[in-house]
This record gives structure tokens, C-alpha cells and sequence, in this order.
């Protein structure tokens, strides 16, 4: 996964979908004073902490993707990348499903999927709320220490997990339950294709894809 650093700041930041940049709720955030740093994100459109991502979608972007298949495969990367995935709704106008295949799609996503939805009229309402929830993750005291704000003052188990954070397409939840399985870093680095599927969360592509990076040569 991209790797996603929150530095040490006063201002709300957003790493926000460098393809959302002319969408309403980019220049509204822009305009509350959030600190917008663009990038392209794997998954999600905007991600206001290391545990927190949104996912934006239109009416109009809702109904097709129920329709050609890519809303369960992208709350499923959410879910497999982020403790706390939201997806915000941004509009009513739907056309194109009926009202039944809908309810079934929203029940979906908060049941099995465990992603709760959120309903704005306006991109403003969303920027408003998604400042709100970066003020709530960033800067209210007493928050717990995340692993993508830096490496200063963690502890040893975040440490650990800042390194497998940095493997291709992991993220924090399959971090944890690498760990989990195999107790320590290097036994991670150690393993085989086959055995990192072992993890629930790793499948042949995303283990293939740690090999290779782990057994490649570096060139640059």
C-alpha cells in the first residue's frame, strides 16, 4: 500500500485521491484550511488517519458499481486495509436499481462487511464532516499513538508493524495478523509464498508480490 505519513502539525491533513482533486469536497476542505496532500490511493478517496479511510461515492457511481461488480471488491479492500473504512453517499438521484437491490446493498456493507455508511446531499456536507473526523483523529488530545504518524516514541509492536506496513498491498489489519501468525518480522521475511497464505487476508497475488519485492535486487 502507499506508504501514508502523517507528520506533526496544528492543521488537519488529508491524503486525498490525487482523482478527487476537482471534485467539490477537495476544494471545500481546501477552503476550511485542510492541509490536502495528494496521492494515488490504492483504496479509498480520502484517508484521514492510519485507521480511517472514506470512501465517496455519487448516487449515479453507487448504482454502477453495484452493477459491475467493483462495490463488494472495493469494501472488501477497505475492510482488509483500514480498522475504521467508512463510505460516504453523496446524493439520492438513483436511477438505474431498484429500491430493493439498494436496502440489500447497505445491509450488506454494514453486516457483512462491517463499513458503515454515511448520506450528504452536497460535497460541503461531506468536507464538513471529513474535516470534523480528521480533527477527531489528528489533533484532539489523548488519542492513540498510530503507527503511520511517525516513528518517534513507538513502541517495539508498532515498530514491528510500521515494517510489515511497508510490504506491498498491506495494510494495518493483515499487519497484525501476520504477526499474530508468525510472532516476529524476521519469520514474516522468511516465509514462503505458500506460507504467508496461510494468514487470513494474504492470497497468491498479494503473496507472490511480497516475494518478489523481499527477493529482488534492489537497482536504483
Amino acid at each position: 500500500m502507499t506508504e501514508i505519513i502523517f507528520e506533526e502539525s496544528k492543521e488537519v491533513q488529508v491524503f486525498v485521491d490525487d482523482r478527487e482533486l476537482k471534485s467539490g469536497v477537495a476544494k471545500a476542505l481546501f477552503a476550511k484550511g485542510a492541509v490536502l496532500k495528494p496521492v494515488r490511493l490504492p483504496v479509498g478517496d480520502y484517508v484521514l488517519s492510519s485507521r480511517v479511510c472514506v470512501e465517496r461515492k455519487t448516487a449515479e457511481d453507487f448504482e454502477s458499481s453495484m452493477i459491475d461488480g467493483r462495490l463488494f471488491k472495493q469494501a472488501q479492500d477497505l475492510r482488509e486495509n483500514f480498522e475504521a473504512p467508512m463510505i460516504a453517499l453523496v446524493g439520492d438521484r438513483f436511477q438505474r436499481v431498484q429500491p430493493k437491490a439498494l436496502r440489500g446493498a447497505f445491509i450488506s456493507l454494514a453486516v457483512d462487511y462491517k463499513i458503515p455508511m454515511f448520506f450528504f446531499d452536497t460535497d460541503d456536507e461531506l468536507a464538513d464532516f471529513l474535516y470534523a473526523l480528521g480533527e477527531r483523529e489528528q489533533l484532539l488530545p489523548d488519542r492513540e499513538a498510530r503507527v503511520r504518524f511517525g516513528s518517534k516514541g513507538l513502541t517495539l509492536s508498532e515498530q514491528q508493524r510500521f515494517i510489515v506496513e511497508s510490504l506491498p498491498l498491506i495494510g494495518p489489519k493483515v499487519a497484525q495478523a501476520l504477526l499474530a501468525h508468525f510472532e516476529s518480522v524476521r519469520a514474516i521475511m522468511d516465509a514462503s509464498a505458500e506460507e504467508l497464505q496461510e494468514v487470513e487476508g494474504i492470497g497468491a497475488k498479494r503473496a507472490n508480490e511480497i516475494r518478489r519485492v523481499l527477493d529482488s535486487i534492489g537497482s536504483d
